[in-house]
């Protein structure tokens, strides 16, 4: 992700609040591969250096008679204790590190069994109860150094270009209709937050419910989802699929990923039956009975598209709940439709999008800057603006 976005992006999350952090590690990176997985860490100096901010290094406690000074990754500028058994032992602990390491300890969160098991049990798609809340913040503020913490916190200014508006940045603002409703909905949370940040206006829209796009999107995008549990709906809503064929025919622009290019395509074939789509990409896409885990991958488009010219490099995890099948009829001329990879899961029509990966837009900043670049055709066409 570019600096300036980065920094905006950091800014608008943590404009609400008092005190705001980055998780991750100073080693080796985790990998993901599952695309609910994207609130898990992954790696920290890149974005801490973008972000101008303090590095903290949470270190275990587990008993001061066994305690040892743990090895600090270089630019450590403070330390929190975790999971200390006993209160005595937090200022023995916190003296010994401030001595050798020349680092202030800004406070330590105690053992609490029962809560971390209460965690650790807790199902990742359900709330954790207030009350675990409430201990933890309790445990938090028994040992906390807040005067540290301010200082800490403040003792380097932010300032980020994205503090500016739109305009002042050289960027105009530009409207993104996004699908959101029980079909759709399953976006990176930086995707939207990136668009935010470079100007975008975000509208929702509901495939199922709405018949038609809201007034003068320059992107509309359709994440991804199940459709397949809501085909009929939407192939019954056919003012929404002719509002989305003339938005394409305006030279304007679809993205689409997973679930959504799948409801592009021209039908969606599930067990027993073939259910229409919305006819705009070129495939029909089939929904597989056991479908392989999500995994990494990476793409190099084939042809220039707004995302970018001939051998751009995308990168994000890929759905395999469907696989597409080309069409036997054109749709078009030849050159206005084909695929975008030679993997067969990235397809074109005209200035529509759409692939089975949820690209990570927060890690390929040539791609995330097409979405607001200048050369949007919806921008170059005034006569297509209302």
């Amino acid at each position: 992700m570019p600096g300036d976005v980065c920094r905006a992006v950091f800014a608008r999350g943590a404009r609400a609040v008092d005190l705001a952090i980055v998780e991750g590690t100073l080693e080796e990176p985790l990998r993901v591969f599952e695309c609910g997985q994207q609130d898990r860490p992954g790696g920290l100096r890149p974005i801490a250096e973008s972000l101008g901010l303090p590095i903290v290094a949470v270190v275990a406690c587990q008993g001061w008679p066994d305690f040892h000074l743990p090895h600090l990754p270089e630019g450590t500028e403070a330390v929190l204790l975790d999971g200390l058994e006993s209160p005595e032992h937090f200022e023995p602990i916190r003296r010994m590190i401030s001595l050798t390491k020349k680092v202030p300890v800004l406070g330590a969160v105690e053992a609490l069994p029962e809560v971390r098991e209460s965690i650790r049990r807790t199902p990742r798609d359900q709330f954790l109860p207030e009350e675990l809340f409430q201990q933890l913040g309790a445990s938090f503020l028994r040992f906390a150094d807040l005067g540290a913490i301010r200082n800490l916190a403040s003792h380097r200014p932010f300032s980020y270009p994205g503090s500016c508006s739109a305009a002042a940045c050289g960027r105009g603002t530009f409207r993104v209709a996004y699908a959101r409703d029980e079909a759709f909905g399953t976006y990176f949370p930086d995707t939207l937050e990136a668009l935010e940040a470079l100007g975008a206006e975000l509208i929702e829209f509901s495939p199922l419910r709405d018949e038609c796009l809201p007034d003068s999107v320059d992107l509309v995008m359709i994440g991804c989802g199940v459709p397949d549990l809501h085909a009929d709906a939407l192939a019954e809503n056919l003012s929404l699929i002719a509002a989305l064929r003339s938005h394409v025919c305006r030279g304007q622009r679809i993205y689409s990923e997973g679930g959504g290019t799948a409801y592009l395509g021209r039908s969606m074939i599930l067990p027993g039956r073939q259910v229409s789509g919305a006819g705009i990409l070129p495939f029909d896409a089939v929904l597989r009975p056991v479908p392989p885990a999500p995994e990494p991958v990476t793409r190099k488009l084939v042809r220039d598209s707004w995302l970018g010219p001939k051998g751009t490099t995308v990168r994000g995890y890929r759905t395999n709940r469907w696989q597409l099948i080309p069409g036997a009829g054109p749709l078009d001329c030849a050159s206005c439709h084909g695929p975008l990879a030679t993997e067969g899961d990235f397809f074109y029509h005209h200035h529509a999008v759409g692939g089975l990966m949820h690209l990570h837009l927060g890690a390929l900043p040539e791609v995330v800057s097409a979405f607001a670049g200048p050369h949007r055709p919806s921008l170059s066409l005034p006569s297509t603006r209302r």
